[in-house]
């Protein structure tokens, strides 16, 4: 993943962040997907710290727009309750909101051709966007191996998806589409096998990840054909 660097001009008013990871790629987390966690922990049991000001800022961002977008077109039970109440407890999935967030704002605020403190603040907030992204990333690999909800796994490959999907990197939100795929069949083997012990709610939030799988890939296989990514 190409890293944005800061420009030389002066901030205004802008988040400091530290990107911190040099290699971070968004191709499915790791070669493979780590058996999920037959026992989760209480959400409540493992609060995050409190979200900074900008964090507070894109959060609500993101539920006042970013919401409701993506609920419009992808099943929205999934986001507007399930997917929201996890992140308070799953550190990865919370940072791959905001960014997701961040890089909604940036897709509805145009480039100003003029440059000015638009762009100013428009590049600082790509800062941002890929500065959360890169932590969801890196989070990402923590959640396969400690989950704090058995499908939190899956959840931030929801979360990754639509990210890219914002971004407009139409092939790499294919190819994790392809990644939840195949770790949503794992589940599907491990339920079946006694392996994971899941509740009526944890049952439900499978079926409205199917759900938005199923959709997107309806929607993903005329876009592989023209790029020539398989979707399975």
């Amino acid at each position: 993943m190409t890293r944005v660097k800061p420009g030389q001009r002066k901030r205004a008013k802008a988040p400091k962040v530290r990107t911190g990871c040099q290699t971070c790629k968004c191709d499915g987390y790791a070669a493979q997907a780590a058996s999920p966690s037959s026992r989760a922990m209480p959400l409540s049991s493992c609060p995050l710290p409190p979200p900074s000001q900008d964090e507070l800022r894109a959060g609500q961002m993101f539920r006042e727009r970013t919401l409701a977008h993506v609920s419009e077109f992808f099943v929205e039970e999934l986001w507007t309750t399930r997917i929201l109440r996890i992140a308070h407890a799953e550190p990865g999935i919370w940072h791959a909101l905001i960014s997701l967030s961040s890089y909604h704002e940036l897709f509805l605020n145009p480039v100003d051709p003029g440059g000015g403190q638009g762009a100013v603040d428009r590049h600082n907030l790509g800062i941002y966007a890929l500065h959360h992204h890169n932590m969801a990333i890196k989070a990402a690999l923590d959640i396969q191996r400690t989950p704090k909800h058995p499908l939190s796994h899956l959840l931030s490959c929801v979360v990754f998806v639509t990210i890219e999907m914002i971004r407009g990197e139409i092939i790499a939100a294919i190819r994790l589409l392809k990644h939840g795929h195949r770790v949503l069949h794992e589940y599907r083997s491990q339920r079946t096998g006694g392996q994971v012990l899941m509740g009526s709610e944890d049952g439900l939030i499978v079926s409205l990840v199917e759900a938005f799988f199923a959709k997107l890939t309806h929607h993903a296989t005329c876009v592989a054909h023209l790029t020539g990514v398989t979707i399975y």
